[in-house]
């Protein structure tokens, strides 16, 4: 199926036109040393943390980004390619809180992790079990969350950005569950965000620097806000977007040339009334589906939306904000989706029960996008003509053979009919409370051998301690 897509081609070329301008004459903020050296080396011009590119530099740096790259998961069946054409969905990340059904809002403690990263293996439309999926309050956390993705699922896994140590934490971790040095592949991948306007903080820098040495690739983001954080016009804010995004993104090519990278964005619009950042609005959808496009211009592979909402409850507005978000995110051609699921109230949140009901949603668009054949055999010539006027076709052979695989199944979506559901009056919250504790409940760590395990289990202990 084709692609979303609202932007000429003239309009592309503005953008990058303006976005080129904006490199060379106004510059993007890098406050490391060991940052603004490199740029230096490689011939841009930098004056104290800011630093100018050119266009031959910025196009010359960019073109060996590979189009599509493969993240490996321990289990080699769960390896998922980035680009190309598919969409990989991983989880929400980053929520500070959890919207319990039953407690309301409340903060995430270990043992919530676990349940979430056994939830990530058990969905059967989340690619990547994620990382950061809420933020517990605890010493070290990115350790135990990175453990607990390692232990509990055999999905790939997305790395720490918890600094340099988080970062060197994450490969070291890699290094152990993959069995020693992992060459070239991908065995992780990260989030690496601007800090709008045409800036990046020193610490989202150390991470980068990290993890661009060891080839394991970024997903380079921003997080603009139109009106606030950048220009009020979408068309301004994604040519401001961009040039931040390319001088990160060259940045990785000076270190590791050709590495994977993907180019991210989740900017959106803020509320005129109150300042509140807007991610279930139609401009979120709109920059989602400008900046897929702007992916494809530059040959990178994209990350962009999810099922967003700024409802703070799974309601019907979360439902209707988020298929709108996660329909349009795969319809323009987002290679990777994080925030596939789980997300509530503009980020602040994750929930138990819209993880569960987005994953829902995940497999729709899936199915969706997936199309149908059309051949001599799916015409099914033969059997209209027996089944004939008048006929039926539920115990003919073509259709036995395929009722199992035909239609998309759902989880929990109730089909019941009227009656059922007024003998039980149970709503989507209540039968997604219900599928996700079953899920949690029957959860089997997958296989993991014990040498592997008891090492993982020995480095995190020390660290710790």
């Amino acid at each position: 199926m084709g692609y979303y897509e609202f932007l000429s081609a003239q309009d592309l070329d503005l953008i990058h036109r303006t976005s080129m301008r904006l490199l060379a004459n106004v510059g993007v903020s890098f406050p490391q040393a060991e940052v603004l050296r490199t740029f230096k080396e490689h011939g841009a011009r930098v004056d104290g943390e800011r630093v100018y590119l050119t266009e031959a530099q910025v196009m010359d740096a960019i073109a060996g980004i590979p189009k599509q790259f493969t993240l490996h998961a321990r289990n080699p069946k769960r390896d998922v390619v980035v680009g190309g054409g598919s969409t990989v969905f991983a989880p929400g990340y980053g929520a500070p809180f959890l919207v319990d059904a039953e407690e309301g809002k409340r903060g995430a403690t270990l043992e919530d992790y676990h349940n979430l990263a056994k939830l990530a293996h058990a969905l059967p439309n989340q690619d990547v079990s994620g990382y950061l999926l809420v933020d517990p309050e605890i010493p070290s956390a990115h350790l135990h969350m990175l453990h607990a993705h390692m232990i509990h699922s055999d999905k790939p896994f997305i790395g720490s950005t918890a600094g340099a140590i988080g970062a060197r934490q994450t490969l070291e971790m890699a290094r152990i569950l993959f069995g020693g040095d992992f060459g070239d592949r991908a065995i992780t991948i990260s989030l690496i965000n601007s800090l709008s306007p045409l800036a990046y903080s020193s610490e989202m820098l150390d991470v980068l620097m990290e993890y661009a040495p060891a080839r394991q690739p970024m997903v380079i983001a921003a997080l603009a806000m139109a009106g606030s954080t950048g220009p009020v016009t979408l068309a301004g804010m994604l040519a401001m977007q961009t040039a931040e995004l390319l001088a990160g993104i060259v940045l990785t090519q000076w270190i590791s040339p050709g590495m994977p990278v993907v180019f991210g964005s989740t900017s959106t619009n803020i509320d005129m009334k109150t300042g509140a950042l807007c991610i279930g609005s139609p401009e979120l959808s709109q920059m989602v589906a400008a900046h897929a496009q702007l992916a494809r211009y530059y040959g990178i592979p994209s990350r962009s939306g999810g099922s967003l909402t700024d409802a703070s409850y799974p309601d019907a507005q979360a439902g209707f904000e988020s298929m709108m978000g996660l329909l349009t995110t795969a319809n323009s051609g987002v290679d990777f989706v994080l925030h596939a699921a789980g997300i509530l109230s503009s980020y602040l949140a994750f929930s138990y029960e819209k993880f569960v009901m987005d994953d829902e949603i995940c497999g729709m668009v899936r199915r969706l996008r997936r199309g149908f054949t059309v051949d001599a055999e799916t015409l099914a010539y033969d059997v209209i003509a027996k089944v004939g006027p008048g006929g039926n076709y539920l115990m003919e052979d073509h259709t036995v053979e395929r009722c199992r695989t035909e239609f998309w199944k759902p989880g929990m979506v109730d089909r019941s009919g009227l009656e059922a559901w007024m003998a039980t009056r149970q709503d989507a919250v209540a039968r997604a409370r219900t599928r996700w504790q079953k899920l949690v409940r029957d959860h089997k760590d997958p296989e993991l051998d014990e040498v592997t395990s008891r090492q993982l289990a020995a480095y995190v202990e020390g660290q710790l301690s």
